[in-house]
Formats: structure tokens, sequence, C-alpha cells
């Protein structure tokens, strides 16, 4: 489903979005102050030849966005060469699926980069790949911080592994930038034909097997 400029513009921007976060809001603003743009992201998107939009299909409950949407919307304020809209993914599901394999819908963020054409440059999914290994040491670290008995429905989980993000928000925020740079300048090189570059996570389709 392409995504044409009178919808991008339909979007939020990001002030607007922040505005009307309902859930995670104080954790959503405290990680978007704590994100400082890497010196070669911001040189890399201040150089473009030609700017560039970013359309965000995100969630205020979902945690990766809680961690990945500032720190692209810090970037995108950072730079004149980025422009951002946000959307609510839950109000958005068919066009937001429209950018995922089948058996990643309803993955939550997407970040879908546009070139002045509204041609696909890139898309990043959910975070980047080489933080997993730091989201799986967090939910490790809050999982001994909590009983298995509390019987709170899983809040007081939740809210530590909120305040992780936040506390990580510089560290993560610095990953998330390389990540999503490198994913862009990817797109960038390729013939038009050959877009759009792919990073973020990666989940292999449900009928994978291996071979031997």
């Amino acid at each position: 489903m392409a995504l044409s400029k009178a919808k991008f513009y339909q979007g939020m921007t990001p002030s607007q979005y922040m505005e009307q976060i309902k859930v995670n809001k104080q954790p959503f603003l405290d990680i978007y102050q704590a994100v400082a743009v890497p010196e070669e992201a911001r040189a890399f998107f201040s150089g473009l030849a030609a700017p560039l939009r970013v359309a965000v299909f995100t969630a205020d409950w979902c945690g990766d966005a809680l961690s990945t949407t500032p720190a692209v919307l810090r970037l995108a304020a950072a730079s004149d060469s980025l422009e951002a809209r946000v959307f609510n993914r839950d109000q958005e599901l068919d066009l937001t699926n429209s950018f995922l394999p089948e058996h990643r819908h309803s993955t939550v963020p997407v970040f879908v980069v546009l070139d002045a054409g509204m041609g696909e440059v890139a898309r990043f999914i959910e975070t980047a790949r080489s933080l997993v290994p730091e989201l799986e040491a967090m939910h490790h670290a809050v999982a001994q911080q909590t009983a298995p008995a509390e019987g709170d429905g899983g809040s007081q989980a939740r809210g530590r592994r909120t305040a992780y993000r936040v506390a990580h928000a510089r560290q993560w925020g610095r990953i998330i930038l390389r990540e999503f740079q490198a994913t862009v300048a990817a797109g960038l090189a390729l013939p038009a034909g050959q877009r759009p570059a792919e990073g973020g996570t990666q989940w292999p389709p449900p009928d994978q097997s291996e071979e031997g």
C-alpha cells in the first residue's frame, strides 16, 4: 500500500504526538530528552542531497516503541533534512501491515523513510538488531527483581522495564540511531527499483526449517 504525500501530512507532528500520549508519557519525554544524536548521524542527515520524510507507525503502550520512537523523533528534530509524521498504529493497522511481511503483521513500531517523490527508501522495524542482547539482559534483570507470586498482573515488571529503558536511554539511543542511519544510507545507495533497504529486528518466517 503506497503512502501518498497527502496521507503523510495527515499524520501528527512529533510535538502533536507527544502532547496526546496517554500511556508512558513521562518516560517517553524523559527518553526523548536523554537521547543525544550522534555527530555522525547529524552530519549524514544534514548532508543529504535532498530532504527525506519518515512516517512513524507507533503505539504508546509498546516497550520497543518507548525506546525507539523518541530516538528517531529526536533525530528528526536535529535535522532540517528529515521530516517526521507520526501515526497511531492501532488506528492505521492495515497501512502499517502493508510495510511488514505477513508473519510480522502487527509489529510495532515501524519507520518508513521516503524520498521527495514519496518513493520508499528504507524501512526500520521495531528496534535496532544489535540492541536485542541489551533487551534480553533487561528482561533477565527484571525477572530477577520480580517475585513470580506478586499477583499484580505484571504491572511491577512493566514498571521496572520502563525504568530500565529510561536509565539506558542515552546508550540505547546511540545504538538505535546508528542502525537507523545505516539503513537509510543503504537505501539511498540502492537503485530505486531495488529499494527499500530494511533494518531493525528480524524474525524468520514460521515455516522456515533447517535443512540437513
